[in-house]
């Protein structure tokens, strides 16, 4: 039987390696293993060539201070270093180096997101966006991602004195924005609530006491729809810090039913809140048109947002949980939440008295 060239390989590198070796080997011939416990020599250097290069390095370093601008204090240190001769020491002195200046940067990070905040006027213009969101019956949304489209709307609409697009006052604005938005909420439900139990106040009349807010922003038939929405949840004894989202809880089932089905919903809640408060027809209050090409430039941008509300809070595509004292009812007074005049220099136009009631869309 012939052998594989497997097996004729293995076969010649047996004989070979018989050949090569020798049957006996003499114990003196034989490489002496070295003594584990024998600690080598190291070579040192002798005292005077360390001193040497000792003095050649700060020859060296005085040369390079002379091509930069330190204050004394850090000259004082680099001297030092240059006059360690230990290296563990050295190593030591950088590694404290590099932890103070990250210390450093740290800090530096931190102070502009502390010093920045909004001035008197942005405060103002920001409950203008505010009031405005919460009166558009397009408003998908009233505790979701409400502060970053008052944000994004006001940088469209050339709002000044915002801090630049992701810079470190962002954080300040959203917590300004955040703030003021819980605050003018709050007093929209606290209008709300204050016609709550069996008081017969129209939803006319109560419409117009929140629109007084927003100057820019009429009283339509949508509007009067999402008052008689919010008036019925009203009622059902939620408590503040999850009224909202019950809100939204609902507005989201009305728009997974589909646009027919929801406003046939409102149109319910807003018969319902006739029989319960009075009919609108029989006040003073009319109602006007809704936001169109002559409503300001900004109102219109925030018009065309507040239907892409999401529900969840967001901020540069992560997840942002609003700090708890947001969620509190207050009723505090605050002033100035009217703003004079318009951003960009937009003033308010004539509305023809012609057109026909606004409707909520969709």
């Amino acid at each position: 039987m012939s052998l594989s060239l497997l097996e004729r390989g293995r076969s010649r590198r047996a004989q070979q390696q018989a050949v090569e070796t020798p049957r006996s080997s003499s114990p003196e011939n034989l490489p002496s293993s070295p003594n584990p416990f024998t600690t080598p020599s190291l070579s040192r250097p002798e005292p005077a060539a360390l001193a040497t290069r000792t003095n050649q390095l700060c020859s060296l370093g005085e040369r390079a201070l002379k091509k930069v601008k330190l204050d004394s204090e850090t000259e004082a240190e680099f001297r030092t270093y240059l006059e360690t001769t230990s290296q563990d020491e050295r190593q030591m002195m950088q590694f404290l180096h590099t932890l103070h200046v990250e210390s450093m940067l740290s800090q530096s990070l931190q102070v502009p997101v502390s010093a920045w905040k909004s001035s008197p006027m942005l405060l103002k213009t920001i409950r203008k966006f505010i009031w405005a969101m919460l009166l558009l019956p397009k408003t998908q949304y009233y505790a979701g991602t409400n502060e970053n489209t008052i944000i994004e709307a006001m940088r469209k609409s050339d709002v000044p004195n915002l801090p630049p697009v992701d810079s470190a006052g962002c954080d300040g604005l959203v917590k300004d924005v955040a703030r003021e938005y819980s605050v003018q909420r709050s007093t929209f439900k606290k209008k709300v609530n204050d016609t709550l139990p069996n008081k017969k106040i129209d939803v006319a009349t109560l419409t117009a006491s929140l629109v007084e807010h927003s100057e820019h922003v009429n009283a339509t038939l949508g509007l009067y729809h999402r008052v008689a929405f919010v008036r019925l949840l009203s009622t059902r004894g939620y408590s503040n810090a999850e009224f909202w989202t019950k809100v939204d809880d609902e507005l989201a089932t009305l728009h997974a039913g589909g646009p027919e089905d929801r406003v046939i919903a409102l149109q319910i809640a807003y018969e319902d809140d006739i029989q319960a408060h009075g009919d609108p027809a029989s006040s003073k209050h009319k109602t006007g048109t809704g936001v169109d090409s002559s409503s300001p430039r900004w109102l219109q941008i925030l018009n065309t947002l507040v239907p892409q509300i999401q529900r969840f809070s967001r901020r540069q595509g992560t997840k942002r949980k609003r700090p708890s004292s947001f969620d509190t009812d207050t009723t505090d007074n605050h002033e100035d939440e009217q703003e004079e005049g318009d951003v960009g220099g937009n003033n308010k136009e004539e509305e023809d008295p012609n057109e026909q009631r606004g409707e909520e869309t969709t």
